[in-house]
């Protein structure tokens, strides 16, 4: 049951909202999310005893779910249902679940860094400021949820902390980062934090072949490629472009370690080309493929060392395994790689250009 309180101040109308949850408070909750039930337990139990954060911080590697999980938090907290005490959450019948659905539900605000540019500007968080503090239009919550927060400018980052320091009633901010470290500590101190893991490989077998009606042979090769990730596993499995492009890299860095000079730069240009050409439609910018490039390069690295040890049971990219026996680098070798590879990855953070860190890597290889 939801309460309105009206509060006159100096010709100013504040409506608060105290959403007050009787004994008999029972709710079925439907969020079809696999992996990290720690996380889900703790969101459930909030909901269910009333007891909310005004900000949470998602924390954990790229594709464990944490912006789907964001979603279904905050369809639950806008479901009809969640007022009423009862039922599933979300219902996904209600307007609200409707619009949430959409993504075109008017409380809840989204903010990400522009594609063209390196962080979320202290404009775009001065707008977001001010959509939460209007108030829901619905009476129930105002959510906001910040995706990538690592990318907050320091200005930003500032005029966040003011709204966090004196949180407004029914407002919840959820920030999800794969980086908790770049955070400023005022900004992760004031949060909430859930620590999102990897999923066993074992268990995402299973549940690409249960839920996604994988082959066992086909299961096993994207297990292993997820790297603990389910979301990245389906991705892999139902998205043809970027599962070729993913074999494509594996097949590049092979070459590339083998070959000489022009042969290295020619490589490192038509990847990261034929990458941008085919990813068109989810515009994912130069510095996030490239990124995605140095990442499976330094996973293929790993698996020639684990090869050293024959331990071709933790083998990630096991699509690659003739491949991969061919070459007989020494220890020492691989772990010069590597540390180029990491180079790389610094100073694409430090905002060189994609196709320059690709070449200096090849280059070094």
């Amino acid at each position: 049951m939801i309460f309105f309180i009206y509060i006159h101040l100096e010709q100013t109308l504040i409506i608060c909202y105290i959403i007050s949850m009787s004994s008999g408070t029972k709710f079925n909750f439907d969020w079809p999310f696999f992996g990290n039930k720690h996380i889900i337990d703790f969101l459930q139990a909030s909901i269910h005893n009333n007891k909310l954060a005004h900000f949470y911080i998602f924390t954990g590697a790229q594709d464990l779910g944490k912006g789907t999980l964001a979603n279904f938090f905050a369809s639950s907290l806008l479901c009809r249902n969640f007022s009423d005490g009862k039922g599933p959450l979300p219902c996904g019948e209600c307007p609200s679940c409707r619009h949430a659905a959409k993504g075109t539900h008017s409380d809840v605000t989204f903010l990400k860094r522009p594609e063209d540019k390196k962080n979320i500007s202290i404009d775009q968080i001065r707008d977001f400021i001010k959509m939460m503090n209007l108030g829901s239009f619905s009476g129930f919550y105002k959510i906001g949820i910040i995706k990538e927060g690592e990318n907050l400018s320091i200005e930003a980052a500032n005029a966040l902390l003011k709204t966090l320091e004196e949180p407004k009633p029914g407002v919840v901010i959820i920030l999800h980062t794969s980086m908790l470290e770049w955070l400023p500590g005022t900004i992760a101190s004031r949060g909430q934090i859930l620590h999102f893991r990897p999923v066993a490989r074992e268990r995402i077998y299973d549940y690409l072949i249960s839920q996604h009606k994988v082959s066992r042979d086909f299961a096993l090769d994207l297990s292993s490629l997820a790297k603990g990730r389910p979301a990245l596993a389906a991705k892999l499995f139902y998205d043809k472009d970027f599962f070729d492009f993913h074999k494509k890299t594996i097949k590049y860095f092979i070459q590339g370690i083998q070959s000489g000079l022009n042969e290295k730069f020619s490589l490192a240009e038509e990847l990261l080309n034929s990458a941008l050409a085919g990813d068109k439609e989810t515009k994912q910018g130069a510095r996030e493929i490239a990124g995605d490039i140095l990442e499976i390069w330094q996973t293929v690295v790993r698996d020639l060392i684990l090869l050293q040890f024959n331990l071709e049971e933790l083998i990630i990219n096991r699509l690659a395994m003739p491949e991969l026996k061919k070459i007989n680098f020494s220890l020492n070798r691989l772990r010069e790689i590597s540390e180029k590879i990491k180079q790389g990855r610094e100073y694409l953070a430090a905002n060189v250009s994609p196709k320059l860190v690709l070449e200096n890597v090849n280059l070094q290889i």
